[in-house]
């Protein structure tokens, strides 16, 4: 459903060749009433319900929405169905429950049931500008690739799934669920484009939003489902973003684009629908709280389980530690181990730099090894600020281990205190995307069977088995680890104990969170999924069958 919602929202804007016979309506959901009761308790504590009446409009979906839907997610589609007929049947499906999920929120959050302010706009607008952002690296490399220069590169070493470049650390989050928005979010100044840098960046940039401008015009220009309100606040941003650009100049434009009805028509609006599909979710599964005793009951099996299985198969339990997505309860050996770490890459150029070095002729390992260390002095590091480079601040891997061993060393012996920090340390500087919100970090194997490969890189290996025998827990190891990806910043974060872990044990020195709260997390997830499949069943299915109606002559030609 969130699929459904997002549709428009990757990182290029769908554009067709011809309409061709796109106008044709693939469905409709016709209009009905959906009727809620707002329960509230007054001071006094007496009960008062007021029943709440919405009227839904009638819905239309275009052919045109269908192919963009298949489009858009072609490749997911295509991993789970064998058929196109199956796939486009499904997604015109989608398509429909979507609206209908939109009308029951519409219908709550009308009611007053579920809320959407500050915070909600805000988680928007936040996906907006990455969408935004998103579109303006993908267009400065297309100038770049033109020019026969090297590519943006956003991301290190790995791509990071996030509305940001980096992600939030969750306790930093502006829109956590604890905490609600007070404030309008704004872009903070640093991602503003056409600001920052040498001069061939800036120019590189404001010519990426001028581009985007005329994207985005171009991406609506022969629109059929625009109706006359759309195109009157099309032309007020047009009037709105010449004015920027005469008076302020282009790079002024960005702060204004996600107000515009350009940004609202083509991303803000699926990216809303998202929004209140979270909502929705919540709202399902705010009554799906998993008991003490289911968690107690779950531990106690899953415990008894390994303990047989891990005491008679070793193999097992190396596996279990390997894969990362068990939870251990069981030690039968303290063969294991966990690190974290930072990762400063080296960029796109030195990359292929020394990928050239290793292709030469009779080139050694010793000699690779030394070319390699010499790329180090010409990282660039940006510390993150709001999950984006703030690239107001270029350091060199020197400053960045500098002001890492500064706030590390004064708590040496206080693993709690360096756990939290280190953690910190990553969200600020660390590019590899598997060690952000790892909180016992990456597992070790101290001993290797004999005919066991090594999982990592050599030298991150070696720099890990280091810190076991020669570092104490919460010790960061200050001589920089260098791989072909960049620089690692390492450090031991715990280790296992033979035999079995206590339920209230915490999972790390930093006592985030405890064995408790890891069990009860997947239990209350099943529970969740549980309550909204039922009301998925009970409402939408009934709602499907009474208001939708599918018009499959039109769009059985995209299969047959």
């Amino acid at each position: 459903m969130v699929m459904a919602a997002t549709m428009l929202c990757g990182c290029s804007f769908f554009v067709h060749d011809t309409e061709r016979d796109y106008r044709q309506v693939a469905a409709t959901v016709g209009s009905y009433t959906i009727n809620n009761s707002l329960v509230e308790v007054d001071d006094d504590g007496e009960t008062h319900v007021t029943p709440k009446t919405y009227t839904t409009t009638e819905k239309t979906i275009y052919k045109r929405d269908l192919v963009e839907y298949v489009y858009n997610n072609a490749s997911s589609l295509q991993q789970s169905f064998s058929s196109a007929q199956a796939m486009y049947k499904y997604a015109i499906e989608m398509l429909v429950n979507l609206e209908l999920v939109i009308n029951e929120v519409d219908a709550l959050i009308d009611a007053g049931i579920v809320e959407w302010g500050l915070t909600e706009t805000n988680a928007v607008k936040k996906r907006i500008y990455s969408a935004i952002d998103s579109n303006l690296i993908s267009i400065q490399n297309q100038i770049l690739e033109s020019r026969d220069k090297p590519q943006i590169s956003t991301s290190g070493d790995s791509d990071v799934s996030t509305d940001t470049t980096y992600p939030v650390k969750p306790d930093d989050e502006d829109d956590s669920e604890d905490v609600k928005d007070t404030e309008v979010w704004e872009p903070e100044l640093s991602r503003y484009p056409g600001m920052h840098g040498d001069s061939e960046r800036r120019s590189l940039e404001r010519e990426a939003v001028n581009r985007f401008i005329a994207l985005i015009k171009n991406r609506v220009k022969d629109d059929f489902r625009l109706t006359a309100e759309d195109k009157a606040k099309f032309a007020e941003d047009d009037e709105r973003i010449n004015e920027v650009i005469a008076t302020q100049g282009i790079e002024m434009v960005y702060p204004i684009l996600c107000d515009t009805h350009y940004m609202y028509y083509i991303s803000g609006k699926a990216l809303e629908r998202s929004q209140k599909i979270t909502q929705m979710q919540t709202y399902l599964t705010e009554n799906s709280e998993v008991s003490d005793n289911d968690v107690i009951k779950s531990y106690t099996d899953t415990l008894n389980q390994q303990r047989s299985t891990y005491t008679n198969d070793i193999s097992a339990y190396d596996t279990a530690m390997s894969d990362g997505s068990t939870t251990v309860l069981y030690h039968p050996n303290n063969n294991h181990f966990y690190v974290k770490h930072i990762l400063l890459p080296f960029s796109d150029d030195q990359k292929a730099a020394l990928a050239d070095y290793k292709a030469r002729l009779n080139v050694t390992k010793d000699q690779i090894e030394e070319f390699r260390d010499r790329l180090v002095s010409g990282i660039v590091c940006y510390p993150h600020v709001a999950g984006e480079d703030d690239k107001t601040r270029p350091m060199s891997v020197a400053q960045v281990l500098d002001e890492i061993r500064a706030k590390m060393l004064p708590l040496e012996g206080n693993s709690e205190r360096a756990d939290l920090m280190f953690d910190d340390l990553i969200y600020k500087y660390n590019t590899d995307s598997g060690a952000f919100g790892n909180n016992k970090g990456y597992v070790v194997k101290y001993k290797l069977n004999a005919d066991e490969s090594e999982k990592y890189m050599q030298e991150f290996a070696d720099g890990a088995r280091y810190m076991r025998d020669n570092l104490e827990v919460g010790q960061v190891y200050y001589t920089p680890v260098v791989t072909d990806y960049g620089v690692h910043i390492m450090y031991f974060a715990s280790t296992v104990e033979v035999g079995s872990v206590n339920l209230y044990d915490y999972t790390t020195p930093g006592k985030v969170e405890t064995y408790f709260d890891v069990i009860k997390a997947p239990l209350t997830t099943s529970r969740e999924n549980a309550a909204y499949s039922k009301w998925e069943s009970n409402v939408l299915s009934y709602n499907l069958d009474k208001y939708a109606t599918f018009y499959e002559s039109r769009y059985k030609d995209l299969w047959e």
